[in-house]
């Protein structure tokens, strides 16, 4: 059986960038506190993790993003050191918590880059409020989920993950096994809803911030047909398909990917807007 989003690249850990953050604080909103980081100063950028990952994961990015952008990286609902009493998670409610953050922190108008789930909290974001999100990249998304990551969803159990997947979730989630668990039957919860992830082109449609989008060629859970058709869809878009590569194309969750460099330059001309 396949893994989980982040299965191929999880026996990496990761290593201090020399980069700290300027606060670690939380927000209550929606119900939830919402713990996020804040780093380097100019315009708000939002980095959005996937599922079962923290804001941990993007620690190989800071250092270089923070030289440009006042980087927002926040833990999900239930993830990371953010709370989730309700113990449920669709990827609306946590656009509803990211805009609260946004809120509290009385920024308007923001660009983003989110993974897996992360990039399906945007895709939410988008198309509730056109006005605020300026630019996104989306990275591992998808518009609905397939049958092969409906299968994938429903079969996951903590008993059949691997040692090294178990490290990551402990490295990531201080409230150890309770929350990882809590969080693997939210993945499983899924499968069986079909309302939370079902864009439709003419939905999709509605998205007015220029977006760029990366998929890996190779990814278990969304073949490339849906990242094509949302590019179709999404006025102002472009898309990056990126060969011989899973879920995490472009090495977000700290694995070694021959595309990092290459990503990060593509992100700087991207959210600069010298794409056209």
């Amino acid at each position: 059986m396949k893994h989980l989003f982040f299965s191929l690249v999880i026996c990496s850990l990761f290593c201090c960038t020399g980069v700290y953050a300027q606060n670690g604080k939380y927000v209550e909103t929606n119900g939830v506190k919402i713990y996020y980081e804040t780093y380097g100063s100019g315009e708000p950028l939002l980095l959005l993790h996937g599922f079962m990952g923290s804001h941990k994961n993007w620690s190989t990015w800071i250092e270089d993003l923070s030289k440009e952008y006042q980087l927002i990286v926040p833990d999900l609902r239930g993830h990371g050191r953010s709370t989730n009493p309700s113990k449920v998670y669709t990827h609306a409610l946590s656009a509803r918590d990211m805009f609260g953050l946004l809120d509290k922190l009385e920024i308007d108008r923001f660009k983003a880059i989110g993974h897996s789930s992360g990039a399906m909290t945007l895709t939410h974001m988008a198309t509730m409020d056109s006005s605020r999100l300026t630019a996104m990249i989306l990275v591992g998304s998808t518009s609905y989920f397939p049958d092969e990551c409906r299968s994938i969803q429903k079969n996951y159990s903590y008993e059949t993950i691997s040692d090294g997947l178990k490290s990551f979730l402990e490295s990531h989630h201080p409230g150890g096994e309770e929350q990882y668990r809590e969080l693997i039957t939210q993945f499983r919860k899924m499968a069986d809803n079909y309302d939370d992830m079902n864009f439709t082109p003419p939905y999709l449609s509605t998205i007015k911030c220029q977006t760029l989008i990366i998929h890996g060629d190779r990814d278990a859970f969304f073949p490339i047909d849906i990242p094509v058709s949302s590019f179709k869809a999404i006025p102002n878009s472009f898309l990056w398909i990126v060969p011989n590569t899973g879920h995490s194309p472009i090495g977000i969750m700290g694995d070694e990917s021959i595309w990092s460099d290459v990503a990060l330059k593509a992100f700087n001309e991207f959210l600069q807007g010298k794409w056209k």
